[in-house]
């Protein structure tokens, strides 16, 4: 009995590991840029405050239930753009949970018609669960249907985890494009709950796109929509994951469809990595923006998981101070979202 008791501990202990291992993906990624490269803190002219929420196979008993919230904003005497971010994801019975916080910092340079945005973050994580939720073999008592608590001292090696997270991106956009690469997790901590050497694998994101307006006029003076093709690569843990799709906007509605999936490779059991298919829809306000978002399965998990939905709320403003004169040279203003109604570096290069 002790020994299954100690295989259900270190099944556990591995299932919450490479859960804990593999990072929580948004597929309105668009809307949250500093969950794909911290070289978009500050990338907009304003304050910014995000929120995102995703709720993935709700038809299941224990759903995966993620959310973030972010704040970051544009300094432009110091040329440099300042956030924070907490997010944090539960799945299974035990309420398996990992939080972390983070700050993270950009920095712009100019080059030609282009902006260089290195960025980096500092985070601090924790992972928890409930263990009270869990049953071991000891507990199960036929004769009364009571449930004692479980007196075997390998419960004890279930620890609750802390440690702290690293990682850098670089981004580099135009008017109308962008293209960045970014590597999560450079210290790779040691997440192991049972006492052992597990560590969180390297999370490497390349991603680009370009904005592509419409106009009503042969002088393409009057922009009616826009079309903004994108796409987001996420290797981690020997686990591919490409998004591919495209944005429609006619302001201030925006409508997208997404495929998620790698063409041409195979997962560790030599079957296709085909995974959803996603509708998108929002409202894009001046300064506020909704998102809607639904993951069709496609894989071979049924369709009775119930796919996944998300939404998604950005709001920017503006804090009435008086701020120092900034220099010209200095006044570099970072690109908005990827759909914006205005062009996405407008003001970029903006002259007294």
């Amino acid at each position: 009995m002790r020994k299954r008791i100690l295989t259900i501990l270190v099944i556990f202990g591995i299932a919450f590991e490479a859960y804990a291992q593999i990072d929580p993906s948004f597929s309105q990624y668009y809307a949250a840029p500093m969950e794909v490269n911290p070289g978009f803190t500050g990338s907009t002219a304003a304050h910014r405050v995000i929120f995102n929420g995703r709720v993935q196979w709700p038809n299941l008993p224990q759903a995966f239930q993620t959310m973030a919230a972010s704040y970051d904003f544009w300094r432009p005497e110091l040329k440099s753009g300042f956030g924070i971010q907490v997010v944090t994801d539960k799945a299974g019975s035990a309420e398996l949970r990992n939080t972390s916080a983070r700050f993270s910092y950009s920095y712009k340079i100019m080059v030609g018609n282009w902006v260089f945005s290195p960025g980096l973050y500092f985070g601090y994580s924790f992972n928890t669960f409930d263990a009270n939720k869990l049953l071991f073999g000891d507990q199960l008592d036929y004769s009364n249907g009571t449930l004692p608590p479980s007196l075997d001292p390998n419960v004890a090696k279930l620890n609750q985890i802390q440690y702290f997270d690293t990682g850098a991106g670089l981004l580099l956009y135009s008017s109308n494009s962008w293209i960045g690469a970014s590597v999560y997790h450079l210290n790779q901590p040691n997440v192991s709950i049972i006492d052992g050497d597990s560590r969180w694998p390297l999370k490497i994101v390349v991603h680009g796109g370009v904005r592509l307006p419409i106009y009503g006029d042969h002088h393409r003076t009057q922009q009616i929509s826009s079309v903004s093709p994108s796409f987001m690569y996420r290797y981690q843990g020997g686990t591919h994951q490409l998004d591919v799709g495209i944005q429609y906007m006619v302001a201030p509605v925006v409508v997208g469809l997404w495929y998620r999936g790698v063409p041409f490779i195979e997962d560790y059991n030599g079957k296709s990595t085909r995974d959803a298919a996603i509708f998108s829809m929002g409202l894009i306000f001046n300064y506020f923006e909704f998102g809607y978002s639904y993951d069709f399965t496609i894989s071979e998990l049924s369709a009775r998981t119930g796919g996944a939905h998300e939404v998604s709320l950005i709001y920017e403003f503006e804090l009435v101070t008086h701020p120092r004169r900034v220099s010209r040279k200095n006044k570099i203003l970072p690109c908005p979202t990827f759909h914006s109604k205005s062009n996405i570096g407008a003001g970029i290069f903006r002259k007294n």
